[in-house]
């Protein structure tokens, strides 16, 4: 008498349900608007002194021109944008971000700068973090305390 189909085709499924589930994983440092994806943002540490830090993330897959106008955590009472290419002076957050480009925000370049700092910031920690876009609506994400501070 031949073997039922049935354990065979729920082993497939499985199967077929595994391989897809491995080939795009979730990942905790992924964020997304309508348009663009927001990628990793992090810090180092701070001391308990500081009163700034460096915020870097990368803003990939964008489907139409947007501007980065805002950020919003509970660890900084404002943000501005820093580094070469950053307006001098520059009192409002105003990022352009162009479609099909990737935008890295990095510590050596272009990044924003978390400013009036509430609190340290502890490695291992993560930070609630809200950047509002001109056009897209606004993102919640995790701001993670990824490296010590520099010395």
């Amino acid at each position: 008498m031949p073997a039922s189909p049935l354990p065979r085709r729920r082993l497939l499924l499985a199967a077929s349900a595994a391989y897809l589930g491995l080939a795009r994983p979730a990942r905790a440092c992924e964020f997304f608007s309508s348009h663009l994806r927001i990628w990793h943002p992090w810090t180092r540490t701070a001391r308990v002194d500081a009163d700034t830090a460096v915020l870097c993330m990368r803003f990939d897959e964008v489907q139409r021109a947007d501007r980065l106008i805002g950020v919003e955590t509970p660890v900084a009472a404002g943000a501005r944008l820093a580094g070469p290419g950053a307006p001098a002076k520059a009192q409002d957050l105003s990022l352009p971000i162009q479609p099909g480009q990737t935008l890295e925000l990095t510590e050596d370049g272009l990044h924003i700068e978390l400013l009036d700092l509430q609190q340290p910031l502890q490695i291992g920690r993560s930070y609630p973090l809200r950047l509002i876009f001109e056009s897209a609506e606004p993102v919640n994400a995790t701001l993670n305390v990824d490296f010590a501070g520099l010395p």
